[in-house]
């Protein structure tokens, strides 16, 4: 069963990092409707000790992403298996695979990295 990642998922209660392997048999990729729902309306702190937070609008696809130090705002979208950011100012329009795994999601930045979104 080939890994499609290796994550560590930091946890709020103990500050401990979990470390799990994310496998092509575990994870799904949810269509652009159940990626909608999945994000519109709701806030995700996405990344270890230090996340970026990204709240996503209740109604259109508006979207701020909160970095250390600053925050940006945009527009994002949804497809199948992935959400797509785009018109913000400091970082170019990007489209990252998203999958599930239970209730638990998770999003391949475009470096390959792989992060779990926690609702917060």
């Amino acid at each position: 069963m080939p890994i499609v990642a290796a994550v560590a998922t930091l946890d709020p209660d103990t500050a401990e990092n979990t470390a799990h392997e994310i496998t092509a048999a575990t994870a799904r990729a949810p269509s652009a409707a159940e990626v909608t729902n999945l994000l519109r309306g709701k806030s995700f702190n996405i990344g270890g000790s230090n996340p970026t937070r990204v709240d996503y609008a209740k109604e259109g696809n508006a979207s701020t992403i909160y970095f250390p130090g600053r925050a940006d705002n945009g527009i994002w979208r949804s497809e199948d298996g992935r959400v797509c950011y785009e018109n913000f100012r400091t970082f170019p329009a990007v489209c990252n695979d998203v999958r599930v795994v239970g209730a638990d999601i998770y999003v391949k930045r475009s470096n390959g990295q792989v992060l779990q979104a926690v609702p917060r």
